[in-house]
């Protein structure tokens, strides 16, 4: 049954906790945390976002800064996740995805 107040988790954050095609997570839980990994990437974004379009340098080092200080704090032990806000903050910021 459709649930209106779903939240639409995209297919790079279910695949983060996924093993052949199935969920590991109930979907409130999935929910949760791709919420609170959605928010935490638009508020990184809003600090990093004065960087310059043009400075590849500076962005990559700034995304090496951030996902270092995610696994060293808030999502430490869910390096997946860590890697998915960072993508998650280029693609907010228009930069390129960092490898």
């Amino acid at each position: 049954m459709y649930d209106h107040n779903q939240t639409l988790v995209p297919e790079s954050f279910l695949a983060l906790y996924a093993r052949h095609g199935r969920p590991l997570l109930e979907r409130k839980e999935m929910e949760a945390r791709y919420e609170s990994a959605e928010l935490l990437a638009e508020q990184i974004a809003a600090v990093v976002a004065n960087i310059p379009a043009d400075d590849a340098d500076a962005q990559r080092e700034a995304m090496c800064a951030v996902e270092a200080g995610l696994l060293a704090d808030s999502l430490q032990g869910r390096e997946a996740e860590a890697a998915w806000v960072v993508a998650r903050v280029a693609e907010i910021c228009g930069w390129a995805r960092p490898d």
